[in-house]
Formats: structure tokens, sequence, C-alpha cells
């Protein structure tokens, strides 16, 4: 019998975790302000429906600074807060929630994180030029770029960006 519990308790813990939404880190290991959109979207089928997106703007993750979003309900109460996301449900069907909603909790289960918008701003107001881009999945199903790198080519305000899932989590990291 209570082997039985063991093995139903191991069994609904580990349930739990493969519908639970994933958790994102954002480290920022340059010295600018960092502004992120994130996207998540159920990506098993062909329209990626439904899709999330919400942004940490007006107010950035700070130089040296780091941010961790373990869902999108409740992302209002981190530094920095997205106090909103916008739900993509179909063609046309798009709705904006407040990030307490609690029908983010349905979305985080059969979503999971797909990609960052991002850019990169002087703290002291500069202008910056090619301060932003795109990471993770570009598009519904689409190329997954997982590294960026300031080159003669692509000359980036930043040195390096890298986005990784590592253990069920997601990690964006830009130097």
């Amino acid at each position: 019998m209570i082997m039985k519990k063991i093995l139903l308790s191991i069994f609904a813990i580990s349930s739990f975790g493969l519908y639970a939404q994933k958790t994102i880190h954002v480290f920022n290991y340059t010295n600018f302000n960092l502004v992120n959109t994130l996207l998540g979207a159920d990506q098993s089928n062909s329209n990626c429906f439904p899709s999330i997106q919400g942004t940490n703007y007006p107010i950035p993750v700070a130089p040296q600074g780091t941010v961790t979003y373990k869902s999108y309900r409740h992302s209002d109460t981190k530094v920095p807060p997205i106090n909103s996301w916008t739900v993509t449900s179909g063609i046309n069907i798009v709705n904006t929630l407040a990030a307490a909603d609690p029908q983010l909790d349905n979305l985080g289960i059969v979503t999971d994180w797909m990609l960052n918008k991002f850019y990169v701003a002087d703290p002291g107001g500069g202008p910056l030029l090619n301060s932003g881009a795109s990471i993770g999945t570009i598009g519904c199903n689409g190329q997954l770029v997982t590294h960026l790198q300031n080159t003669s080519s692509t000359p980036y305000a930043f040195n390096d960006a890298f986005w990784f899932v590592s253990a069920g989590e997601t990690y964006f990291v830009i130097q």
C-alpha cells in the first residue's frame, strides 16, 4: 500500500511538471539597459495558436541584471514587471490580459517560450546603432536562432546573445 502511494505521488508530481509552464531566465551581462518582448506559443500546430507576448517596456533589465519569469501569471511581481500579455487565439482574435488574470495559467499549460524580440539602450540616453534583434524560433515553426554575435557584417551594440533550453527551462543571455 505504501509503495502504491509513493508511485502515485511520483506520477502526480511528474505529470504536473509535464504540463506546467516552463521558466525563462534573462541574464543581461552588458552595460546597457535591456528591453524584452517575450513570446510564447503552441508550436505543436501549424499556426502556433494560441500565442502570447508581453514586454517589460518601459522598465528595462538593468545593466548586469537578471530576471526570472516562472509563468505569465504574476509576471507583474518581478523586476522588471510584465504587466499584461497580448493573447492571439486565432486569426484576428486578440485579447489583452492583465498579469494577474487566472486565464494565463491555462495558456501556460499549452504554450512554451518561443522568441525574444529585444533591444539594448544606453542608460545615459545616447543613441545605439544595431541595438535590437530577435532570438529563438523565428516565425511559427520557423528557423531556430540560438546565437547572435557582433561581427563586421552584423555590428550589434552587444557582443553575443544566446537562447537555449536546459532541464526544461529557457535561458536568454546577452553580453
